[in-house]
């Protein structure tokens, strides 16, 4: 029998054909379904019903049985020689564990960047940085960097992939992006494995960029009293209650935490660093005592390429260059300038190392974090500020305290604050307010974590301490005399209270008032208001955020008395 009727095959109300040996079955190709009861494997060609969607019944045979030359079936299933199954990715539904099958997942491609890859001109504020992509994914492995080019490759941030990225699906966003500087081109980097598909077998190839930020045209403003110049106006001894403008486009001013009775300091655009205010110990940097020159009113530029700059309350200062050296002046009583002496220097002296990226300083300690995560602490550790389980003991060069992945340390006069990388914040050294955040007054000389694992930034003056975290909202807690935790009361609080709204981006503080930015470019100021340091055009004390006039400010740092801002023109 050479062939079989098609008519044959479907008008059997339903009952499958019993075909005889040697029937051809090549002409039914484009059959949606094959249903045989019996096939004779020995002699039925079958090779032209490979379009088939559906091929159901049973093979009776005795024996092996065969569908044609080269095909077999057995226990383990088909096999069929001498045809390429490589192609045969166009399959609808793949039966098995697919424990054995390569080539066929998706892999893993950006849809967008933001910023987009060699982008020019962007925003410094709120940048958002991370990449959107093409399927669902989780963390891989490795970090995230942001490096400055103009710099030699400067390490800005590193951003591990499972404690310092959020991923929403299939969105990548960094988190803690520092302040950009304006005018400058920053290089990404995303390793290969930093991200996979949900299911873990594919893995992200990985990408490199850079991008261009917009020249700023920041300006500096401040406001209260000027003592010593520390208001920079070119005054002394003037108090002011709305904000004056300082001349120059600046980019970032010190770092917040002790409060600054002394002096001040600031870098404007092109990593140019300047200082005002009294020079009682050198501490203006400028290789003159104050026998030389008591105080500066206007800012006057200290030489170098500067990065970042931070201030004691004790007549010191400290900054890292675009290299990542440190270097530090000014009173030295504690050994805190990490020279392994108590000599006082009026101009900046190199504390060893080229690995620094982060630092604050207050009346007795000095603290850093490296680019590898790691912390370092020299000076007094009276009341513990020194977190190595220990008080009162000097070093005047850097020791380690245990942990590497410390990613931002702030000092008050007697409470340090640092975050991790993985959200967390840690605490220790005097506790008398409950400006620790743990819900007790009992002090620490070793790391505490305050409740949480969202914390973008935490700052502490005096007896206060605030932070914002990773979803905008504010909390504050601690001494609350004058009402400089805003919650409308002067009531203390051990354990972090919000402050409402949840778009707010920064704040710092000192022991008598405190300011924050939200990220519609609006300033909030509350506590105490004399000098006018609240930027109201009064002195009175407010014990609830009051908004300064405009809505382009970037920074607001309190100060003793006084308050320095920064306003993007």
């Amino acid at each position: 029998m050479s062939d079989v009727s098609v008519d044959i095959i479907k008008n059997r109300s339903g009952e499958a054909p019993d075909l005889p040996s040697g029937a051809n079955l090549s002409g039914v190709s484009t059959a949606a379904t094959l249903q045989v009861t019996n096939l004779n494997p020995t002699h039925i060609n079958a090779s032209g019903v490979t379009t088939a969607t559906t091929f159901s019944g049973s093979l009776k045979s005795t024996g092996t049985p065969t569908l044609g030359l080269g095909v077999t079936i057995n226990s383990s299933g088909i096999n069929i020689s001498g045809v390429a199954t490589a192609g045969i990715v166009s399959a609808t539904t793949l039966y098995g564990d697919g424990s054995n099958l390569t080539g066929v997942a998706m892999s893993i491609a950006p849809i967008s960047y933001n910023p987009d890859v060699n982008d020019v001109d962007i925003e410094v504020q709120d940048v958002g940085i991370g990449i959107t992509f093409t399927q669902l994914i989780k963390a891989g492995s490795g970090n995230v960097t942001l490096r400055l080019v103009g710099a030699a490759g400067t390490v800005v941030q590193n951003f591990g992939v499972g404690s310092s990225v959020t991923i929403n699906q299939n969105r990548v966003t960094l988190n803690g992006v520092p302040n950009l500087e304006g005018n400058t081109v920053y290089h990404l980097s995303y390793p290969s494995g930093a991200f996979t598909n949900t299911g873990g077998d594919v893995s992200y190839v990985g990408t490199a960029y850079t991008f261009d930020t917009r020249s700023l045209q920041s300006s500096l403003f401040s406001v209260g009293w000027d003592s010593g110049g520390l208001g920079g106006r070119n005054t002394n001894d003037v108090s002011v209650s709305s904000p004056i403008q300082v001349p120059g486009h600046w980019t970032s001013l010190m770092q917040s935490g002790s409060e600054s009775n002394q002096a001040n300091a600031g870098i404007k655009t092109g990593y140019e660093l300047f200082t005002w205010g009294y020079n009682n110990r050198g501490n203006l940097g400028l290789n003159q005592g104050p026998s030389q020159i008591a105080y500066v009113s206007s800012p006057i530029q200290i030489p170098g390429n500067w990065l970042r700059v931070a201030q004691g309350r004790e007549h010191k200062m400290g900054g890292i260059k675009t290299d990542n050296t440190l270097w530090m002046w000014g009173n030295n009583e504690r050994g805190d300038l990490g020279q392994n002496n108590n000599v006082k220097y009026s101009s900046p002296v190199q504390v060893p190392g080229t690995s620094w990226e982060q630092l604050s300083t207050n009346t007795m300690a000095t603290m850093c974090i490296r680019t590898d995560n790691t912390m370092w602490v020299w000076g007094q550790s009276t009341v513990g500020i020194l977190g190595l389980s220990q008080n009162g003991a000097e070093y005047s060069s850097p020791v380690q305290l245990p942990g590497t992945n410390w990613k931002e340390i702030n000092i008050g006069q007697t409470v340090a604050m640092a975050t991790k990388t993985d959200g967390t914040v840690w605490t220790w050294g005097s506790n008398a307010y409950g400006q620790m955040g743990i819900n007790d007054r009992t002090q620490y000389s070793s790391p505490k974590q305050i409740p949480g694992t969202n914390w973008k930034r935490v700052v502490n003056g005096g007896g206060e301490s605030a932070g914002v975290k990773t979803d905008g909202t504010l909390w504050t807690w601690g001494r609350n005399n004058n009402g400089q935790l805003g919650h409308n009361s002067r009531t203390d609080y051990s354990s972090p209270v919000q402050i409402p709204g949840t778009n707010w981006s920064r704040v710092n503080s000192t022991s008598y008032h405190m300011g924050a930015i939200k990220t519609d470019g609006t300033c909030w100021m509350w506590g105490t208001g004399g000098q006018g340091m609240l930027g109201q055009n009064d002195n009175v004390d407010r014990s609830s955020p009051v908004q300064v006039p405009g809505t382009t400010w970037i920074d607001a740092m309190p100060i003793t008395y006084a308050t320095l801002f920064l306003k993007n023109a």
